[in-house]
């Protein structure tokens, strides 16, 4: 538990601009992208050739991982995270970082970043869409992307209709992504584009059977 608060706050340190002098070529997060792959293994990230990634993922109590990090895949979580759960996503392209995806679940960091959205952002555009709120900025050569997403779950305490009481634990899943222009690559993209290449293909041969109609 140690190692993970340690692990915590050093992700959570570069977030130390508002109470000091923020240098130019310094953001949210930047170290992440010039540590090296000795760096990265000392702090428990995992390497994963197929998707061409380093992954942190940690979980506090008795969560498992997998449940807690369900939703980034669409599905909803079976309990509700804790709120010191995170999870880092170093992507990689053939030549660098790709992109670094944060995602977490605690309020006062995803304000934090939001305040140097505003303070610090350029050509901010914010949108909303139901139970998702994004906001996009550019700074220091680099494109922002923060969001955060409602997911919702609710508990019911008896099958029995007229005893059940439905208990609400939805929670925010927020994420905070830094796009450097690198394309993203690796064995796993290149599938999915073959795969949707098919896809595409059988669709315009639908289309053009259609037309004879």
């Amino acid at each position: 538990m140690k190692k993970i608060g340690m692990i915590l706050c050093w992700l959570l340190s570069s977030l130390g601009f508002v109470q000091s002098g923020f240098a130019q070529s310094e953001f949210p997060y930047s170290k992440l992208l010039s540590m090296t792959t000795e760096q990265l293994h000392a702090e428990k990230f995992k390497y994963d050739s197929d998707r061409n990634q380093h992954v942190l993922r940690k979980s506090n109590g008795w969560q498992m991982t997998a449940n807690v990090f369900s939703a980034l895949g669409g599905a909803s979580a079976d309990i509700r995270p804790d709120v010191n759960d995170y999870q880092v996503v170093i992507q990689y392209g053939d030549e660098g970082i790709a992109y670094v995806a944060v995602t977490f679940f605690k309020d006062d960091t995803y304000h934090d970043l939001l305040t140097f959205a505003h303070d610090r952002g350029e050509n901010l555009l914010e949108t909303n869409s139901g139970k998702l709120d994004k906001v996009q900025f550019n700074y220091d050569g680099y494109s922002f992307e923060l969001t955060r997403r409602l997911e919702e779950v609710k508990t019911t305490t008896d099958r029995t209709a007229a005893r059940a009481k439905t208990f609400d634990e939805s929670y925010n899943v927020y994420q905070y992504v830094i796009r450097t222009g690198v394309p993203a690559s690796s064995p796993w993209l290149t599938r999915q584009a073959l795969k949707q290449e098919k896809r595409d293909a059988k669709g315009k041969k639908k289309q053009s059977v259609s037309s004879f109609m």
